[in-house]
């Protein structure tokens, strides 16, 4: 299926849903993905001013900042986020490939998948980084904003392009 682009973001599926709050948050989520290391200031203004949250689920020592952990908070989530938007450069296009509504609109999942290839900074080891990543992603929602993030991922891949 040959995608349609928004802002910047492939879509690869039909967005289907009659809930006018889940449609404002799928666009949030186009927003998520459209700033992705180009505007951390947009970005971070996506996101609930009290106790946002990033869960990150697995474990690895392969990868800096890569393990399991709730950032919570903005501190949690400034130091989740700021190295990925200060120390990465180079290309990170997202393909969202489906979006799952539930019976809450206020919950979102995500099936996406990147092509990544960049330069990492001293957080990440300096690396040249390229790859292509697959995603499973639990979006919450609080007024329209961004309450928490949580993303599955492969990360035996990660590790692989990683050490490379």
């Amino acid at each position: 299926m040959s995608g349609r682009v928004i802002k910047g973001v492939t879509i690869n599926c039909p967005i289907e849903t009659g809930s006018e709050t889940a449609r404002r948050n799928i666009d949030t989520i186009i927003d998520f993905f459209s700033v992705y290391l180009k505007d951390k200031a947009f970005f971070y203004s996506l996101w609930v001013d009290d106790d946002p949250e990033v869960v990150t689920p697995f474990v690895t020592g392969d990868v800096a900042i890569c393990h399991y952990e709730s950032h919570k908070g903005w501190g949690g989530i400034k130091g989740f986020w700021d190295p990925i938007f200060d120390e990465m450069t180079g290309r990170f296009d997202w393909f969202i490939d489906e979006v799952i509504v539930g019976e809450n609109p206020n919950v979102i999942v995500t099936k996406s998948n990147s092509m990544i290839d960049v330069q990492t900074g001293p957080t990440w080891g300096s690396r040249h980084v390229a790859y292509n990543g697959r995603y499973v992603q639990i979006f919450k929602f609080q007024d329209g904003k961004v309450k928490s993030f949580e993303e599955y991922y492969d990360t035996a891949l990660l590790n692989a392009a990683y050490s490379g």
